[in-house]
């Protein structure tokens, strides 16, 4: 059986989208309700199933959307991503639980049995197959489908009602990985995010009790320039501060190095949205079966002022 392009383009449409966007590959947005998100799963879940869509592609295209439903449907996971960007089962999988990584491996596979006890069932077997299997049979019956090696059995005798258990053919290969190796992974990971804090907290070393306000920008208030000791940037503070008398050198030091510090934090923070905003627009003009030429040369034009001035000072 051949596929429809309407299967195409949608299991093209989800494999175009990069591994983290979750919310993007179910066609909701972090304001969706769970209700919403559920039910957009269940209707992507029908129309990707490697039994419903023929098309060659389809079973990865499925296995991403079990994914991303295993994260958005999970409370803490979807905590993490929301935090983070980024994979919660790949960032913290070797402090998940067992009961934890089992019922994800579930949810990957099944998209939970609160999403597909009425309608898979119904899907497969009609609606005698959603009220149970062997109703009138007598004795067990086993259904095998689909390319992930899924089987549902019946039990029941005549004239009893059936019931019917999914259980997946192959189990979960036990990790053999070294504990050692997956704690040293987990700390890799959490570098970029140890790396960050450092750079948050370290002006306060340089602060005191006191700090006078200083500008960037010369005013009627601050016309008074100075300069900070290493890079050498001009700022401008008022005439109470010029009365040197009030300030140690150890402060007047301190103060010019907080100073630098904060203008650092402040043009690299800037720049990174910069650069986010920019790499959107790239990926906007990138289409699913054509590059938008225009839109890729305004991406690539987009201006990035404070990402220059981090250049001008040789800091990126």
């Amino acid at each position: 059986m051949s596929h429809t392009p309407d299967q195409q383009t949608l299991v093209l449409k989800i494999l175009s989208y990069k591994p983290h966007q979750y919310y993007e590959i179910l066609q909701v947005t972090k304001s969706s309700s769970e209700s919403d998100i559920k039910k957009s799963y269940r209707k992507l879940a029908i129309k990707l199933h490697p039994d419903k869509n023929p098309h060659p592609k389809a079973d990865e295209a499925f296995k991403i959307v079990n994914k991303a439903w295993g994260v958005l449907s999970d409370p803490q996971k979807k905590r993490i991503f929301d935090a983070t960007g980024s994979d919660p089962d790949a960032r913290f999988n070797p402090s998940m639980s067992s009961n934890t990584a089992r019922t994800s491996g579930m949810n990957s596979r099944f998209g939970t049995e609160e999403v597909f006890n009425d309608d898979i069932f119904e899907f497969f077997f009609g609606n005698q197959g959603a009220r149970g299997f062997g109703a009138a049979g007598g004795g067990p019956q086993t259904f095998t489908f689909g390319s992930n090696g899924f089987t549902f059995q019946s039990f029941g005798g005549a004239g009893g009602p059936g019931f019917g258990s999914a259980r997946p053919r192959q189990r979960q290969r036990a990790s053999t990985q070294p504990e050692d190796t997956n704690i040293y992974t987990t700390l890799k990971q959490l570098l970029p995010i140890i790396f960050f804090v450092l750079i948050s907290i370290i002006p306060s070393f340089f602060s005191e009790s006191s700090i006078p306000d200083y500008s960037f920008n010369k005013t009627s208030k601050f016309n008074y320039e100075r300069s900070t000791p290493n890079l050498k940037i001009p700022f401008f503070v008022n005439e109470k501060f010029m009365n040197k008398k009030n300030y140690t050198n150890q402060q007047l030091k301190n103060f010019d190095s907080k100073v630098e510090n904060l203008f650092i934090q402040d043009k690299r923070a800037k720049c990174s949205k910069e650069q986010v905003i920019k790499n959107e627009l790239i990926d906007e003009a990138h289409g699913w079966f054509s590059t938008d030429q225009e839109k890729l040369k305004r991406a690539q034009n987009y201006p990035m002022p404070n990402c220059q001035v981090l250049r001008h000072y040789n800091l990126i």
